[in-house]
């Protein structure tokens, strides 16, 4: 049996040199750590339920589902999976606003601006008013959200600069 020094996942299969998870050289673990759980039982005498199970690892099992199929993990398993992802939705909320942003941005200056409506409330009503403003709220909210979330914060405070800068040439008329 092996065991990664790193996040203290036990491999069965000897034959593994590297921890699948973080790739670090896993180390031989004698008989003696992998004994089976030890039964201690009371002195007391009494029921069964008085017994107890000192289990060798120091988090129990954990039962997890991802899209209906479940998976046991570990304590310290569960925290990298939690992390990764957390990790990788970062990034994608990083991008998100600026994608966003520029897209309103290629939007308002393809569609909206060259579109002639012979009323008001056609314009408003228009498909590619109400895509604008979607684009807009979208921006707008996954830009605060960037804000508050993130640490590299520079992508969602430039799609918000250039938010307010399309709102301002969208509501400033035209000569």
């Amino acid at each position: 049996m092996k065991r990664c020094p790193n996040c203290n996942i036990e491999y069965f299969d000897t034959t593994l040199e590297f921890c699948l998870e973080d790739g670090t050289r896993l180390v031989s673990i004698s008989a003696r750590e992998t004994e089976s759980p030890t039964v201690i039982r009371s002195t007391k005498t009494g029921s069964a339920a008085e017994e107890t199970v000192d289990l060798p690892f120091p988090n129990p099992a954990q039962t997890l589902e991802f899209g209906g199929a479940k998976a046991i993990e570990t304590a310290p398993q569960k925290t990298l999976v939690k992390d990764k992802i957390t990790e990788q939705s970062n990034g994608v909320l990083e991008l998100a606003p600026f994608v966003v942003a520029l897209a309103h941005n290629w939007w308002q200056w393809i569609y909206l601006n060259n579109q002639y409506y012979s009323s008001f409330s056609t314009y408003i009503l228009s498909a590619n008013f109400l895509m604008w403003l979607l684009l807009l709220t979208t921006g707008a909210v996954v830009g605060l959200l960037a804000v508050k979330r993130c640490q590299n914060k520079a992508f969602a405070f430039a799609s918000l600069v250039i938010l307010s800068i399309n709102l301002i040439l969208f509501l400033v008329p035209k000569r």
